[in-house]
């Protein structure tokens, strides 16, 4: 009874030293785990940053293209200013978006501006990289997929979203247009419509890639988010139902719609949740789609030999 007594608090002892023991395991495991997730962080921005600053040193090579980029800007905005008053109080819509259509068009063409870059970036990035005989040098580095798509195109979307904000500041600036609404929420509707032309971006460079020229995917998207998105005139004024079935599958549609709805009417996340809700499932089904068929294209590339023609 007595020995049975001596040896219980060490078999309690051993027990403890053993649970204690795993939960250091756990806890190193878990900082390790940290770590290394720290480490290919740091490892993935030094490549992009690498990308980002060769395009900036090209860019300031051509300093000149960037000071007329913003005088198109200048010159589109002054001209919706005067347009608008030609169509201030005829437009015949409901919509609350389109009482102000300076408010309506310049926040159209900035949201393009920025949208157009999602769409086309990679693909000029890749027929540059083709043309300049270097394509064949970065995708032979120990790089990834997805890393590359993010780097080649990433000062693309420094411009853009300098010059979507530059629209943004002219009109308000200098035309007295008021934006009201959580910027936050529309910021999210900004993020998630790049990201999804994007992925259309990615189908394109795909396209490129293998037939060396040609950006249907761009040009199409493009020029049917124009007319078809409501960034001209009013998704209503679309009377005819293939015209509205192409506005239906338009992402940019929602997105401009969510954008404006956010900050001309001021209007909270419960009441454009439906746009969100869309741009999430065309991100769903497009995201997995452009990356697979990207690294199909990519594989093909390699090994037809094809990477340094153009």
């Amino acid at each position: 009874m007595l020995k049975s007594a001596a040896l219980d608090p060490p078999t309690v002892t051993g027990a403890s030293r053993l649970r204690r023991h795993a939960a250091n395991v756990n806890l190193d495991d878990g900082a390790g785990q940290l770590r290394r997730a720290a480490r290919y962080g740091l490892i993935w921005w030094r490549r992009v940053r690498a990308f980002i600053a060769r395009d900036f040193s090209q860019a300031l090579s051509y300093r000149m293209d960037f000071l007329m980029r913003m005088l198109q800007v200048v010159i589109i905005v002054t001209a919706l200013f005067f347009i608008s008053y030609v169509f201030s109080g005829r437009v015949t819509t409901n919509d609350k978006q389109w009482e102000n259509p300076f408010a309506a068009w310049i926040m159209g063409f900035a949201m393009m501006s920025y949208f157009s870059c999602g769409f086309s970036s990679l693909s000029n990035a890749i027929r540059t990289e083709q043309m300049q005989g270097t394509l064949e040098n970065v995708l032979m580095t120990p790089i990834k997929v997805p890393t590359m798509i993010v780097a080649s195109s990433a000062w693309e979307f420094i411009q853009a979203t300098f010059f979507a904000l530059f629209y943004l500041f002219l009109g308000w600036f200098f035309f007295g247009v008021r934006f009201q609404g959580n910027l936050f929420l529309a910021s999210l509707f900004l993020i998630l419509t790049a990201l999804v032309l994007h992925c259309v971006g990615i189908l394109s460079a795909s396209f490129t890639l293998v037939f060396k020229r040609g950006d249907p995917f761009g040009a199409i998207l493009a020029t049917g988010s124009f007319l078809f998105s409501g960034v001209l005139f009013p998704t209503q004024a679309l009377d005819s139902a293939v015209f509205t079935g192409i506005s239906c599958v338009l992402p940019t549609t929602y997105g401009v719609d969510g954008i404006r709805r956010v900050l001309i009417e001021g209007q909270t996340f419960s009441q454009v949740r439906l746009p969100f809700i869309m741009l999430l499932i065309f991100l769903i089904g497009l995201l997995p789609l452009s990356l697979v068929v990207f690294d199909g294209a990519l594989r093909r590339a390699k090994r037809e030999g094809s990477l340094i023609q153009y």
